[in-house]
């Protein structure tokens, strides 16, 4: 008999749904959210793997084991259809023999339900069960879900009011973070990650859905602005920096991996230690993306801020530039030179600048260090200006920048 045929019988709580539907199949049932955590186990304690005792345990799934159903391809196949997949063992995260499927409403995925089979594949009917189970979760998972994007709701206007430096004062901060059940203690940063293509849905869910299993007390929240993802980071070690420069590049290496999408661009603002100041880090972290954007080359194993340097003030300088319609006359000089005689000084003197080292700029530039010295030379004869002066170095550094 049909589960929905027996709809008197079934319990009205998740937590009664777990132990129907192992009664049914015969075999230990766990019903999860989308995140991992657990909405209901059945009292089936025969057979239990580790993957399974340490899911109970924690009320959620070990992040190590999550990370092996991805690599083994199985949340992929999850995420993507409603169709039972089989599950072989995978001794490294202690998982036995699994069906598992997906719990959908509409195009979203609500939770999972699995069950341990003890190597033995279901028949048509227990797979026809388990699909109808599927369905009665869905009801109990949606009003979950109803309740949680409130929250979200409410969490995502408090976190815009943090980026633009709106949400008041210190205390009134405090208030809503707890009112939100949010923890603002400790190092908080802002990151920014920016998709080379359109978030489709599907990206989309992907990205939310690793907020919550990677490193999930490290990222306190995450919005989407436009086709760029924004999260909220948080750390109570020593050392802050390192922490959630490793965190981001992890989590960017993880985003890459699910979504098939390369190329994420990754930055990061101040890691400050009070709440009211989010909105600098936040600043910080989009200032840092778009002089990314503008400088690919230049800046392409930059992170954050701080790394920069002079970047950091090349857009307050080019619009003081421009207002002056100033142009150095050292560069100006070199351009026309360069033309007039096919030559190219103002390159060589653009790569000795950026490594500041003969032997680097002449191996980028394939030619000798003698030849690159002897162009420098010339530079100065032309010029006259002093190569060994840092002034004069830092300027034409950053005129060069500015003027291409």
């Amino acid at each position: 008999m049909s589960l929905n045929r027996e709809i008197d019988q079934i319990p009205n709580s998740p937590e009664g749904l777990a132990d129907y539907v192992a009664g049914k199949l015969g075999c230990p049932v766990t019903i999860e959210d989308a995140n991992h955590r657990i909405i209901s186990y059945s009292s089936h304690e025969t057979n239990v793997d580790d993957a399974r005792s340490a899911t109970i345990m924690q009320r959620k799934v070990p992040e190590h084991v999550v990370n092996g159903l991805w690599q083994a391809g199985v949340m992929g196949s999850l995420f993507e259809s409603a169709t039972p997949v089989f599950v072989s063992p995978l001794p490294s995260i202690g998982l036995g023999d699994r069906i598992a499927i997906s719990v959908w409403k509409n195009k979203e995925v609500l939770g999972f339900i699995w069950a341990q089979t003890k190597q033995a594949k279901m028949g048509d009917d227990e797979i026809r069960q388990l699909k109808e189970a599927a369905s009665l979760a869905s009801r109990h998972l949606q009003k979950q879900r109803d309740r949680k994007r409130e929250k979200e709701e409410n969490i995502r206007s408090f976190m815009h009011h943090l980026f633009q430096g709106t949400a008041g004062s210190h205390a009134e901060i405090e208030k809503q973070a707890r009112k939100l059940h949010l923890s603002l203690e400790g190092s908080l940063s802002v990151a920014v990650l920016e998709f080379t293509e359109s978030i489709t849905p599907s990206v989309g869910r992907h990205a939310s859905y690793l907020t919550e299993t990677f490193r999930r007390k490290n990222i306190i929240s995450h919005m989407f602005e436009n086709d760029l993802l924004l999260l909220l980071i948080h750390t109570h070690e020593d050392e802050a920096e390192n922490v959630t420069q490793e965190l981001l590049r992890g989590f960017r290496d993880k985003l890459e991996e699910r979504t098939g999408i390369s190329g994420i661009r990754s930055t990061y603002g101040k890691v400050c230690t009070r709440p009211e100041d989010i909105h600098v880090s936040y600043r910080q972290a989009q200032k840092t993306l778009e002089l990314k954007n503008r400088y690919p080359e230049a800046l392409s194993g930059v992170t954050t801020f701080r790394e920069l340097g002079v970047y950091q003030f090349i857009q307050e300088i080019s619009a003081l530039y421009e207002q002056e319609n100033y142009k150095n006359s050292v560069i100006e000089a070199i351009k026309a030179y360069d033309r007039s005689h096919n030559t190219s000084l103002l390159e060589t003197l653009r790569s000795f600048l950026h490594h500041n080292s003969t032997h680097q700029a002449a191996r980028q530039l394939h030619i000798h260090t003698n030849t690159l010295l002897y162009r420098l030379k010339r530079i100065r004869e032309i010029t006259g200006v002093d190569l060994e002066d840092t002034n004069q170095k830092t300027k034409l550094f950053i005129d060069l920048i500015i003027q291409g």
